[in-house]
């Protein structure tokens, strides 16, 4: 599962099914900062609940899930196209990227407004009218903790990977009875 670092205090995040668990650093992963780096670059840190399995991956600030662009670049650009301004100046790939990141907002609309129904009135599915809406809540940041934290969901999709699954139990995959890696494939006669 993921969080942002400003979900928790402390070192390290709690345990998403039961907060008294302890939680162990798990080491890091590395991924593209930026939609124009051919290195990944940015480390991100992982912890895992030994009693429960869940292992947690801990998001800065500045960064969206499964998004190579940063808070600030992805922001900017929001308010430029929601505000009818010119976008300020970047490379193609960024360009790509940010294109990419409005459409997907547009089409959570919908999804949106499920979730922040209450805190916002959407009764609209144009992204241009929403976003100013959205940022009546704050800035990028204060608006992926809000969703990430409260809703477990984020701005641009709902990610599995925003919610713990209670049931989640160490160690292998449990096959049915008499079933076997061998046995598993079903063989038909050519001829009844």
């Amino acid at each position: 599962m993921q969080t942002r670092a400003s979900l928790f205090t402390g070192d390290r995040p709690p345990c998403p099914v039961n907060p008294n668990h302890p939680i162990h650093c798990h080491g890091k992963y590395d991924r593209y900062a930026d939609c124009q780096e051919l290195i990944k670059s940015k480390w991100i840190d992982r912890f895992l609940c030994p009693p429960c399995g869940h292992t947690i991956s801990v998001l800065p600030d500045d960064t969206l899930p499964y998004r190579a662009i940063s808070v600030p670049k992805v922001q900017a650009s929001f308010d430029a196209k929601a505000s009818d301004q010119p976008e300020a100046p970047v490379t193609e790939s960024e360009r790509d990227c940010l294109k990419r990141a409005w459409r997907r907002f547009s089409q959570r609309i919908a999804a949106l407004a499920v979730v922040l129904g209450q805190m916002m009135q959407i009764r609209t599915s144009d992204a241009k009218r929403i976003w100013p809406q959205l940022r009546r809540l704050g800035n990028l940041a204060g608006i992926l903790h809000l969703l990430g934290g409260k809703y477990k969901t984020s701005l641009l999709a709902d990610y599995l990977c925003l919610i713990a699954a209670p049931g989640n139990t160490p160690g292998p995959k449990r096959r049915p009875p008499g079933r076997t890696r061998r046995n598993s494939i079903l063989v038909l006669p050519l001829f009844p």
